[in-house]
C-alpha cells in the first residue's frame, strides 16, 4: 500500500482497535477483493516494503565505483499479511519478477501498467541454462531479467562479467551499469537463480537489438553465453521539468537544475555553489511528493548517482512515470556532509595511528585483517556506506586497488577497511590519505519545492 492508504487507514485503526477477528479471516477478505478486481479489470497496487537490519556480522567486498554509487539491500518484508505477499508473487509469470523489483515502486508501476517485454530467449551450454526472461527500457537505459539454471544443484551463480552491445550496427556508449546476483541469504544449493542486469547510456538509445554476453560461474562450471534479443513495444519518452531553483541547507547551497522523469527511474540534476564550506556525499532524504502524499524515494538497490563534476551530481529516485499528480514537490531534509578541510582522513599504517579525520573522531583502533587496513567506526547506527575513494601515500602515489569491506562484530562495533598491497608489492611512504567518499555526519534542513 502506498503513503496515502496508509495515512487513510491509520486514521480509521482507532475505530477497529476493539475488534477482534482472526487473521486468516482478513487475508481471505483481502484476497477475495484482489481476485475481484482482477476479473473486473481494475489494476492492484503493488505492496510498499520497509528495510530490515541485516545480520549481526556480515561482510562485503565491492569494487569502488566513480560514476555510481551502489547501494546495498538487507533483508525485507512486505507491510502486508505474508498470506497477501505470497498471493502476489505467485501470479503466473510474476514470481521472479515480483521478488527482484518489490524494492522499487517505480519498476512495479511499470510492470502494473503492461511496459515488461516478455523476451523468453535461452541459450544452454554443459547443463548450464542462461534466459533472458523480461525487459523493461526507456530512452537512456534498459533493466534485463535474467535466469540462470543447472541441472544440478549449486551453491553459487556468479555473473563475473558482462557486457551488452548493439546487434544492427549502431553504436552507444555505455554510462554505468549494475548486476549480482539474486539469491536467498544462506548458503543451500539450488538449481536456478533470478536478478537483473541494469544498463544506463550517455546518450539517447536509437537501436532496439542487442547482444548479451554473460560469464557465469557455478561451483564446477566456468561458461561465456552470447544471447541476442530485441526490443519490440514502443519506448516511452520522458518527462523534463525546468527548474534552476537554488535553497540554502545550513549555509550550503544547492541548485536544482532540473528534473527527468523516465519510466526506469527519476534523475535530479544538482549543482552545488563553488563557495560552500562542506563537501557533499550523499542525500539521505530527498524524495518527491505528490498532494496525496505519497512518494517517491532514492533507488534503494542498483545505480543511485551519478557523479558529474565536483560542483555537480545528478541522483536518481524511483520512477513516478505512471502517475499524473495534480501537484507535485521535490522535498530534501537530511544530507551527509563533512567541512572540505576535513574531508580525508590521514593515517600512519606502520604506528597504526590517526593523524587527522573529520571533527568528533569517529574513526578509531587502527589495525590489520591480512592485507585489509580496518577502522572501528563508532556510530549507534549500521552505517551502510564504504568510506574511502581513493588512497595516495606521501610521495602522492595511488596505492588503493578499489576493495572495501565492513561488518559488525558481535559486540556491536562496526568495522570498515580497504584492501592495501603489501610493503613488498608497493614501497608506499607513510602517511597514507585517505579520500572520503561517505561519512556519518549530515546537515539538516526542510525544502519542499514545488515541481508542478
Amino acid at each position: 500500500m502506498y503513503e496515502k492508504e496508509e495515512q487513510d487507514l491509520a486514521k480509521m485503526k482507532k475505530s477497529f482497535d476493539e475488534i477482534t477477528i482472526s487473521e486468516e479471516k482478513i487475508d481471505a477478505a483481502i484476497l477475495a477483493g484482489f481476485q475481484k478486481a482482477k476479473r473486473e479489470g481494475a489494476p492492484a497496487e503493488s505492496a510498499s516494503i520497509k528495510k530490515q537490519p541485516g545480520l549481526r556480522r556480515k561482510r562485503w567486498i565491492l569494487p569502488s565505483v566513480a560514476a555510481a554509487v551502489l547501494a546495498i539491500v538487507f533483508l525485507t518484508s512486505i507491510r502486508v499479511s505474508p498470506a497477501f505477499a505470497h498471493y502476489v508473487a505467485e501470479l503466473p509469470g510474476m514470481q521472479k519478477i515480483v521478488e527482484i523489483i518489490r524494492f522499487d515502486k517505480g519498476l512495479m508501476s511499470a510492470v502494473e501498467n503492461d511496459y515488461l517485454q516478455k523476451i523468453g530467449v535461452t541459450q544452454e551450454k554443459n547443463g548450464l541454462r542462461v534466459t533472458i526472461d523480461s525487459v523493461i527500457a526507456d530512452e537512456t537505459g534498459l533493466v534485463i531479467f535474467y535466469t540462470m539454471e543447472s541441472e544440478k544443484k549449486q551453491k553459487l551463480f556468479d555473473v563475473e562479467e558482462m557486457e551488452l552491445e548493439p546487434a544492427d550496427g549502431t553504436k552507444f556508449v555505455l554510462g554505468s551499469s549494475s548486476y549480482g546476483t539474486h539469491s536467498p541469504y544462506d548458503d543451500k544449493p539450488r538449481k536456478s537463480v533470478s536478478s537483473a542486469l541494469e544498463l544506463f547510456f550517455q546518450e539517447k538509445l536509437e537501436t532496439k537489438k542487442f547482444n548479451l554476453s554473460m560469464k557465469v560461474k557455478t561451483d564446477d562450471l566456468n561458461e561465456t553465453f552470447q544471447i541476442p534479443f530485441s526490443i519490440e513495444k514502443p519506448v516511452k519518452v520522458k518527462k523534463t521539468y525546468e527548474m534552476n531553483k537554488e535553497v540554502t541547507i545550513e549555509g550550503q547551497k544547492i541548485t536544482v537544475k532540473d528534473i527527468t522523469v523516465y519510466p526506469l527511474r527519476v534523475a535530479v540534476h544538482l549543482a552545488y555553489d563553488p563557495n560552500n564550506s562542506k563537501k557533499i556525499f550523499e542525500f539521505q532524504d530527498i524524495r518527491l511528493v505528490d498532494e496525496n502524499g505519497e512518494s517517491w524515494t532514492k533507488i534503494s538497490n542498483g545505480i543511485t548517482a551519478s557523479h558529474v563534476s565536483d560542483h555537480e551530481d545528478i541522483l536518481y529516485l524511483q520512477s513516478n512515470y505512471f502517475k499524473e499528480p495534480k501537484q507535485l514537490y521535490l522535498v530534501m531534509n537530511k544530507i551527509q556532509a563533512v567541512d572540505k578541510d576535513e574531508a580525508y582522513v590521514l593515517v600512519d599504517t606502520d604506528k597504526k595511528e590517526i593523524l587527522k579525520q573529520p571533527k568528533g573522531s569517529k574513526l578509531s583502533c587502527v589495525e590489520w585483517e591480512d592485507d585489509m587496513l580496518m577502522f572501528t567506526l563508532d556510530t549507534k547506527e549500521d552505517f551502510h556506506y564504504f568510506l574511502f575513494n581513493s588512497v595516495k601515500d606521501a610521495n602522492n602515489k595511488d596505492i588503493y586497488d578499489g576493495m572495501s569491506t565492513s561488518y559488525r562484530e558481535e559486540g556491536g562495533k562496526q568495522k570498515i577497511g580497504i584492501s592495501l598491497p603489501s610493503r613488498e608489492e608497493t614501497d608506499y611512504k607513510n602517511p597514507l590519505r585517505l579520500e572520503l567518499s561517505f561519512f556519518p555526519a549530515w546537515i539538516e534542513g526542510d525544502v519542499k519545492m514545488k515541481v508542478k
